[in-house]
């Protein structure tokens, strides 16, 4: 009588990869190698995108610098912000319809490097007024190309489900 009579199999799909721990290791699109930082933070939710596809927010585990813009890519008003949060968008070698509609998710699942779109994210106080609509693609302001890459951490309830649950 040792065994369970719950038998139902835990497939990878169904371990959320929100909480994980991430790097995005900035790739420079110019011929030289530039020594740019690898931005550390932790999933925090997904988000809607374009041709079905999600994207997540990252929660960031230090701020970035004042003015942090390292390939010149921000628009003015976008410099001189605190930034904590990003939002990733997947950057596939497929053909985007024939992307699986989590590839960031699987990829982190499975721990393999995925090319992404990183933009500035929204604020903690639009996040709480607009909900997801604050972190549209029109009020994100691109900021870089990067590679994700996993961590091998163990998960972590994100900062703003831990706020609330309090």
């Amino acid at each position: 009588m040792g065994r369970s009579m719950d038998l139902t199999p835990i497939h990878p799909a169904a371990i959320t990869p929100v909480g994980r721990a991430i790097g995005l290791r900035i790739v420079s699109p110019l011929t030289f190698d530039l020594a740019l930082p690898v931005l550390e933070g932790r999933l925090m939710r997904t988000l809607p995108g374009y041709f079905g596809l999600l994207r997540y927010l990252v929660e960031l585990d230090a701020p970035l610098p004042d003015g942090f813009d390292p390939l010149g890519e921000l628009p003015w008003f976008a410099r001189n912000r605190s930034v904590r949060t990003l939002v990733i968008s997947p950057a596939p070698d497929a053909p985007t319809l024939e992307t699986p509609p989590d590839v960031i998710g699987e990829c982190v699942r499975e721990g393999r490097v995925l090319h992404v779109f990183v933009s500035i994210g929204p604020s903690a106080r639009a996040l709480r007024v607009a909900g997801a609509a604050a972190a549209s693609e029109s009020r994100c302001p691109f900021l870089c190309m990067a590679d994700l890459e996993p961590r091998r951490v163990a998960a972590r309830v994100p900062l703003t489900t831990r706020i609330v649950a309090r």
